[in-house]
């Protein structure tokens, strides 16, 4: 939406510019639209700046800001199309009618844009780490729209921010996204996963949407010159009985067991479990 505006903006100023005499040539038009989408980007920019004059980061949101939700949404579909990264999703079916904690393997610092792009009926919030919220720009949009910044290094905090979340979806009814692993995988082989994620359900009493994505580590490495093909798939949603029966630990391992058999298939992952033990 955001791109075809741009675009529209680009050709109406184009198209004025020439029908005014402002240029003669028609060698013009191509800089002239180029020159107008650009000073449409900048503009927008310029907006965002403006906005975030008014959006504090000094005290704890009350509820998230669906303005700033919208704008998020907004703006990562515009960056995914100048990326060229196409998206193909299966199993939203599935998803819950009530709040619920997404899992998903992390491969890629664009991991949160995709699921964002694909997940935009939904109301969802990401559990992060703090250096994000410094981000100019993006830090006041993320933090009143629902996000969580969480200290990996205090055990103390990070559990303060769990219980945060918890209550936010129970308050709210916004969906909560965290990545077990903790971090980017850079071999594209999954990392140990931390409890959190499944404490935070069961202190929400929240349903599980177990994830998997493949491709988004080939962004950095193709953007604008190769289409990338991203695959995401939601391969199950734990129930909350599940949830409140089932230890944080047996959780972690059921979203780990199957995310690994979506990813590299349940012969591999089979081998690599003989492998470890």
């Amino acid at each position: 939406m955001l791109n075809l505006i741009f675009l529209l903006l680009s050709v109406f100023a184009t198209v004025g510019t020439y029908a005014f005499g402002a240029v003669s040539s028609l060698w013009w038009i191509p800089l002239l639209l180029i020159g107008g989408y650009l000073a449409a980007v900048i503009v927008y920019l310029l907006f965002l700046w403006v906005c975030t004059w008014f959006l504090p980061t000094k005290k704890p949101i009350s509820k998230p800001k669906p303005f700033c939700r919208f704008m998020i949404r907004v703006t990562m579909e515009w960056v995914m199309t100048l990326l060229h990264i196409k998206v193909e999703i299966r199993g939203l079916e599935k998803m819950p009618d009530e709040p619920c904690v997404v899992v998903c393997n992390h491969r890629s610092d664009f991991d949160p844009m995709t699921l964002l792009a694909v997940l935009k009926n939904r109301k969802i919030a990401y559990i992060s780490k703090a250096s994000n919220f410094k981000i100019p720009l993006v830090g006041p949009f993320i933090f009143h729209a629902g996000f969580l910044a969480i200290d990996r290094e205090n055990a103390v905090r990070a559990v303060r921010t769990l219980k945060t979340a918890a209550h936010r979806m129970q308050e709210t009814g916004v969906d909560i996204g965290i990545y077990p692993e903790g971090t980017r995988s850079r071999t594209n082989k999954l990392l140990r996963f931390k409890s959190g994620a499944f404490v935070l359900a069961k202190d929400a009493d929240a349903p599980i949407a177990v994830m998997s994505t493949k491709g988004t580590e080939l962004i950095s490495k193709r953007a604008i010159f190769r289409r990338v093909r991203v695959k995401m798939e939601i391969l199950e949603v734990i129930g909350k009985q599940d949830v409140r029966t089932m230890s944080a630990e047996e959780l972690s391992a059921r979203s780990k067991e199957l995310i690994e058999i979506s990813l590299y298939g349940a012969k591999q992952t089979k081998a690599g479990e003989a492998a470890e033990s």
